[in-house]
């Protein structure tokens, strides 16, 4: 079984026992987590993109761990202004363990 799951703006296609890094999020490491926004559920034999039909599906997943992302260069230049600034930005994220997707 697999579905499609929106969280942080984006979108994502799980299975059960994946790991997927998911923008931070206020839960800390090892607390079980549900996603409410569920847009897309398959199996075997059906597909299923109803809302009505997708409320009575859960996904539960495990917060794994902490992490930070590649750190970026933000560098900005105004031509002959004599002005530009260089910032870094490290984007956290959180990895996530998809435990079980049921009715």
């Amino acid at each position: 079984m697999e579905a499609v799951i929106k969280t942080g703006g984006k979108q994502y296609l799980i299975k059960e026992g994946d790991k997927i890094q998911i923008e931070k999020t206020a839960h800390e490491v090892g607390a079980e987590i549900g996603f409410n926004e569920i847009l897309y559920i398959s199996d075997e034999k059906d597909v299923l993109v109803d809302a009505a039909q997708l409320k009575s599906f859960k996904i539960k997943a495990k917060v794994v761990s902490d992490d930070k992302g590649k750190k970026l260069k933000v560098f900005k230049f105004r031509r002959r202004k004599n002005s530009k600034t260089l910032n870094g930005h490290r984007q956290p994220y959180q990895t996530v363990e998809i435990l079980s997707i049921s009715k």
